[in-house]
């Protein structure tokens, strides 16, 4: 029999020891529990997360990635692209990750652009100088067969007519070459501001509407040959625009000003709302070429021409004043070192020469009067590169003899068909200048 002693030592060592497994599996189970908590709540965490990560690409796909689309590729302006949906993504990997994607996005699209317009602007080049050069040769033609003809006519009248359809042409083929990112394709010797008024002037449909006050002041300033016919493009441009939306006349006046010359065009037609001025105040602003990818009305691109001409010549133009007679006041500033001084004397008495040789050479048929032009008439002119006429320099028009003649008004259609022959020999690109004491219509 046990002694009652050990018997107790062996039951208390039981005990502990049972004691002992009881307290390790109830730490164990404690942290089981713990760590299957811990689990739940990564799995959680991860989850939500993951429903974040979820909810972002979705946003991202389905509203900034649009709206990216129509900024960058449809071109439609004050569309707000919006950034991350949950601003506690800022500077994640995420958030860099979108940013990528509208970098790249953007460089795409420059780079397809810029690939298709090089293309496209360099196939219109090619056409238009085709184009312009033949339209060229057939005015040549026909002022040669005018300077032939008596004024006053009726077969002179029908090539005075012929003459401007060829030259409205023309200027066509020059706003398309300017938006492309070409010259105007004609070089002009030093031209006064009269001659340019006249010229765009002529350019128009509705010319006899133009009218313009000439003061020999101003009227006779000579414009240096290199910016003569980008003036008389973007003047054009105006005239052409205060014509088509406004009725009566158009006046032009030209004022001198400390730093320079400025051309006014003021109309009576419907005047410009503010968004109307802010998009033209663009346009006059721009300087790149024609995006062919985003043009949406062809119909209006007269500002964009005369913003790239502004652009690579210096001046500049303004439609945001209102015309005294409640339409547009369209203003081209023209600064003075843009300004020539006109042929010199030699030149002038070589011009004299040769003209009076060529006009000893080709006898006029008895009883004939003598072309108003004829004293004026220059052989041989010259061309310009591609094969395109270039003007030759003149006489100025004596300041005396303006202010001893009066003007015949534009809108008398007597007067003027009087007069239209010498009108025509300064409104197109390639036609031998005005004769000395030609005066313009106010």
């Amino acid at each position: 029999m046990l002694d009652p002693q050990v018997t107790t030592a062996i039951l208390g060592a039981g005990f502990a020891a049972t004691s002992a497994g009881f307290f390790a599996q109830t730490r164990a189970k404690r942290r089981l529990a713990a760590r299957c908590a811990g689990l739940e709540k990564q799995h959680a965490a991860n989850g939500t997360h993951i429903a974040t990560l979820e909810t972002e690409v979705r946003h991202f796909a389905e509203v900034t990635m649009p709206a990216l689309v129509d900024v960058l590729a449809r071109g439609h302006r004050g569309v707000p692209v919006p950034g991350l949906s949950q601003e506690q993504l800022a500077g994640t990997v995420v958030d860099q990750a979108h940013q990528t994607v509208r970098r790249l996005l953007k460089e795409a699209l420059a780079v397809t652009r810029e690939q298709i317009g090089r293309a496209a602007r360099s196939s219109v080049r090619d056409i238009i100088d085709e184009a312009q050069t033949g339209l060229h040769r057939c005015q040549m033609r026909v002022v040669e067969e005018m300077e032939r003809h008596p004024d006053g006519t009726a077969y002179h009248q029908s090539l005075m007519n012929f003459d401007h359809l060829v030259t409205q042409s023309l200027h066509t083929l020059q706003r398309m070459r300017i938006l492309t990112g070409s010259w105007p394709g004609l070089q002009r010797a030093d031209c006064t501001v009269r001659e340019i008024v006249e010229s765009a002037r002529g350019r128009i449909n509705d010319y006899l509407r133009v009218s313009y006050t000439y003061e020999p002041r101003t009227g006779e300033t000579w414009l240096e040959g290199r910016i003569v016919e980008p003036v008389t493009v973007a003047l054009t441009e105006l005239l052409s625009n205060a014509t088509a939306f406004s009725d009566g006349k158009v006046f032009v006046e030209v004022q001198a000003f400390q730093t320079g010359y400025c051309i006014v065009v003021d109309d009576g037609g419907l005047n410009m709302n503010s968004f109307q001025r802010e998009e033209a105040a663009r346009q006059l602003g721009q300087r790149e070429v024609l995006d062919v990818t985003t043009v949406q009305d062809t119909g209006q691109l007269g500002f964009a021409v005369i913003g790239r001409l502004a652009g690579e010549y210096g001046f500049a133009a303004d439609v945001t004043s209102t015309s005294p007679y409640g339409g547009v006041r369209a203003v081209l500033r023209i600064p003075l070192e843009l300004f020539g001084h006109g042929p010199t004397d030699e030149e002038i008495e070589v011009e004299r020469h040769a003209a009076t040789s060529l006009a000893r050479q080709t006898p006029l048929p008895e009883g004939a009067p003598v072309p108003a032009g004829a004293a004026d008439a220059t052989p041989g002119e010259p061309t310009a590169p591609g094969g395109l006429p270039q003007r030759r320099r003149r006489a100025p028009i004596s300041a005396a003899t303006a202010r001893d003649s009066a003007p015949a008004p534009a809108d008398d259609p007597d007067a003027f068909s009087a007069g239209l022959a010498h009108l025509g020999r300064t409104i197109h690109d390639t036609e031998n200048d005005s004769p000395e004491g030609d005066q313009p219509h106010d």
